[in-house]
């Protein structure tokens, strides 16, 4: 009740501030805020904006081409973003986020053919190189090894498990992490096998709900890292069906 209190509270004071509307999870309306600005933080706030939509699973039970839509866009609004500034850390992101999620709705070879992963890690590995202290650069690093192996097999693109789980291990371990990202990497142990990782998929899943709430996109990491452990109690099983099925939707 309090947390709904406070969401209703920064809905009510944003003013049109995108910030405002993206921390009390009004992202359609922070995302037709930040693009009437001319610089690229605003334009990165936008594409993080379409994002969240696609990461929470709110437009989940859309048609897959209006999901590839979504994804386009975030896309278009990272790109616009690193059009004023190449070097903005986030911009490459969100960029590779976007590809990655185009990526979800294409088969494999079309995703090849269409170079959407090969962008998706030049992008991540640019962003790591411009700033080596955002935890955001290795998790997503993890999140494309894993995905590109689950998807095309292990050794596709130099993709690697191992590397995955290191990659993620280090993103958790940082300072600034946010719930999402001990969440996608449960997820993704979740995914591979809960039983094999049962305790390092608890760690993450406890680390994921004791993480201070500091907008909507953290709430929601949270709710569904919750359903998630609850399933996973209940039925490793279905816990693996259901986290393959929120990392191809």
């Amino acid at each position: 009740m309090i947390k709904a209190l406070l969401l209703a509270l920064l809905v009510s004071t944003a003013s049109g501030d995108p910030v405002a509307l993206y921390q009390a999870g009004e992202w359609e309306a922070a995302e037709q805020a930040a693009v009437t600005a001319s610089d690229p933080v605003s334009h990165t706030l936008a594409a993080q904006a379409v994002l969240a939509q696609l990461m929470s699973g709110e437009v989940s039970a859309l048609p897959e081409r209006e999901r590839r839509a979504f994804a386009r866009r975030a896309q278009a609004h990272a790109q616009a973003a690193l059009d004023m500034d190449p070097d903005y850390a986030p911009a490459h992101l969100r960029l590779a986020a976007g590809l990655g999620y185009e990526g979800r709705y294409v088969s494999p070879l079309r995703a090849v053919m269409a170079r959407l992963p090969q962008r998706g890690r030049e992008h991540i590995e640019r962003a790591m190189a411009l700033d080596p202290s955002a935890p955001w650069g290795p998790a997503m690093l993890g999140a494309w090894h894993f995905e590109v192996a689950r998807r095309g097999g292990e050794g596709r693109l130099g993709s690697s498990l191992d590397a995955a789980f290191t990659h993620y291990r280090a993103a958790v371990a940082m300072e600034g992490v946010e719930p999402s990202i001990p969440y996608h990497f449960a997820l993704a142990l979740v995914a591979k096998d809960p039983v094999a990782h049962r305790e390092e998929i608890e760690a993450m899943l406890a680390q994921t709900l004791a993480h201070p709430s500091q907008t909507a996109f953290d709430e929601t990491a949270k709710s569904l890292a919750q359903s998630l452990f609850d399933l996973l109690v209940a039925d490793p099983q279905a816990a693996q069906v259901e986290a393959i099925t929120r990392l191809e939707r």
